[in-house]
Formats: structure tokens, sequence, C-alpha cells
């Protein structure tokens, strides 16, 4: 082998050696750790966890903002989590909610931190009838990691006694902080802010045992149905404004306006106007459209966008779904049975010689609903 490769490797490998040494002794590998934010699903979902865990359990997870007396008499779920503020509670929803109880549907009511349960005799009413009463504890607990994360501005008595049907659940200081009873097939669980189900908590022991308890432990019953609401997450100006360089942003825009105005003004003379022609009538351009439709064979469309109007108004008013409801009510509105609205109100084919007097019909009848 050629002498200088020799030499020149011996050098490389010398020059590599004292390299590694003195990175040794100078430097130290560490693991580096990277805060990720949560996703914006996690923070406007306080749940996600639960509703993940549900499901992944087999058990099907149904939400809704808000809700009253005709969302509840439309679930088909047999357990139900209401958030008390978002609810509107009247004596019909709670006297529904009494005997939804005892035919055997799975009550959780959650007591919302910024809920005032003073304004509403209609949920004291509700837990009266169970025997429950509310009280404000401002006092903060002590911490204990063998506790689940209660909320701590609303406690629970209990009048009478409760017998062997009733579960309590305290904390140290001998305080109520979540109540469930048994009524005829069902049950009735009441808390404050449920701390325990939130993602950041869920994942410790107690709570995860309660949760289940509560939730999952006799899957077989079916699916869960929260009303309740989801947080607030800043947009994109928010984001920009926390993270961005405001500054920058400003001089920006400014230069962005002056590029703007100094392509959009003229540099000579005046701009040479130009007169307006007048439209055409309204109700020729309503002929025109309909001889464009019918040309496409696509009255129905014109007709179809009342009809959907009409359906929706009824289901949402008064829960008609079926085609033979909707045509009974719509006679009933319109005074009269008609062959051309029953077929409209079918979405059958419509004539163009019926085409004004059918939308004059369903016209006149949405304005009446």
């Amino acid at each position: 082998m050629n002498r200088n490769y020799l030499i020149g490797f011996g050098v490389t490998a010398v020059v590599l050696g004292l390299l590694a040494l003195v990175f040794s002794q100078l430097f130290k590998i560490v693991p580096d750790t990277k805060y990720v934010t949560p996703s914006r699903e996690a923070r406007v979902n306080e749940y996600l966890a639960l509703d993940r865990w549900l499901r992944g359990m087999g058990i099907p997870v149904r939400v809704e903002r808000s809700g009253d007396l005709s969302v509840l008499s439309q679930a088909e779920e047999k357990r139900i989590f209401i958030q008390a503020s978002l609810f509107e509670w009247t004596d019909e929803a709670a006297e529904y909610l009494v005997s939804w109880i005892e035919d055997g549907g799975q009550l959780f009511l959650a007591l919302d931190f910024y809920y005032t349960h003073e304004d509403d005799s209609s949920l004291l009413s509700l837990l009266e009838e169970f025997g429950i009463t509310i009280k404000r504890v401002l006092t903060q607990t002590r911490y204990d990691s063998e506790s689940p994360a209660y909320g701590t501005i609303f406690a629970f008595e209990l009048v009478p006694v409760p017998d062997g049907d009733t579960l309590c659940l305290k904390v140290r200081n001998d305080i109520i902080r979540l109540v469930q009873l048994k009524r005829g097939k069902g049950s009735f669980t009441v808390t404050g802010r449920p701390n325990f189900l939130s993602s950041w908590n869920i994942s410790d022991e107690p709570n995860a045992r309660l949760a289940w308890a509560l939730f999952a432990e006799e899957a077989e019953k079916g699916g869960w149905f929260f009303i309740r609401g989801t947080a607030r997450t800043d947009g994109f100006l928010g984001s920009l404004f926390s993270n961005g360089n405001l500054m920058v942003l400003l001089v920006s825009g400014l230069v962005l306006l002056i590029i703007a105005f100094w392509t959009v003004i003229p540099m000579f003379g005046l701009v040479r106007g130009e007169e307006e022609t007048p439209g055409k009538p309204l109700r020729e351009r309503f002929l025109a459209e309909g001889r464009f439709l019918k040309r496409y064979g696509a009255l129905d469309n014109y007709c179809r966008i009342y009809v959907n109007e009409i359906r929706r108004r009824l289901a949402r008013r008064e829960g008609l779904l079926s085609d033979e409801d909707i045509i009974k009510r719509a006679e009933e509105v319109w005074g009269t049975q008609n062959d051309l609205l029953a077929r409209a109100l079918r979405n059958e084919k419509i004539k163009f010689g019926e085409f004004p007097k059918t939308v004059n019909m369903l016209k006149s009848i949405l304005e009446m609903l």
C-alpha cells in the first residue's frame, strides 16, 4: 500500500479521535422536551377524552349544545347528561324527567360553574322531588389525590336521610359533592361542575374509576346523549396578536392601502361617466326565468325551494314529517283541499301552465306559517 495513504489515514484517525475527545468533554447529549399545544378539537371539547373512551368501548355518544323539553322527548337514548345552564327549564320538563327516570332512564345533571340555581324554580322543584337541597360552599377544600376532582362551588343535602338505594360521595370535610338516587327503574345523579370528566383529569385513577362507574359500567344500556357546551378558542386574529408582531402587521397594512389607492385613483383627468341602463321589470324577469326552467325541464326546482321551506317549518314547529300530515296541514292553512297543492308538496311534476298558480299557493302558505 502507498506510504502516503497510510500517513493520511493515521493523521485522519488521530484528528477524529481528538475531536471526539473534545466533544465528549465539552458537550453532553440531553433530551429536548418540546411542548405541543392541544389540538383545536381538544381545546373546544373539554370532554374529548371521555367521548373517545366511551366510543372505544362501543358506547355511542351524541352531543347537542343546548336542549329543552322537545329535545328530550325526541331522544332515543336512555342515558342523558345535562349541563344545567344550557337547558331550558320548565315545570313540564321537570315532570317529564321524573317520569322518564321512573321508566328506566338514567339522568346525570351537572350544575356548571356559571349557573345560578336560585333563578330557576323548575330545576329546584326537580331536585326537591328527589329530596335534594343545594347549598353553596365557597371555601376551597384541601386537595386529595385519592379523591375525584369534584366541582368546588356546589354541595348537597338530602332530606330525609338517604336509604340503601342512595349513593352520596363526600370530600374530607364531610361535604356531599355527588348524589345518585334510584327511582323506579332508573337513577338520578347530580353534582357540580364535573371536573373529573375533563380530558386533563380523567386519566387519574380516582377520576377514571368514578367515570367508569357512572358512564361505562352498564354498557348494555346503550349510548349517552350529552347536552353540553363547547369552550371558546382563539381565532386567527387572536393567535396572530398573541404570537406575531403587531407592528409588522400595521406597516404591511399601511403599505397595502397606499398601493391600493395608487392603482385605483386615475393619474390624468376625470373618469368618464357611463349612463346606467334601466333594468327589466320584475314580471318580465320572472317570466324569462320560468321559460328558461321550462326549456330544461326544471320548473320543479323553483317550486321545490318553497316546498322544502314549508316542510322545514312544519317539522320544526309542529313536528310533522310525513307527506300526508304536511299536505293536510298545508290545506288547512290554504283553506281548501287542492290537488295541485298536494302534487307540489309531493315534489311531483308541475306543468308550465300550472306553474304561476302553484308558486302563488306555496308562497301564500309560507307567509301564513
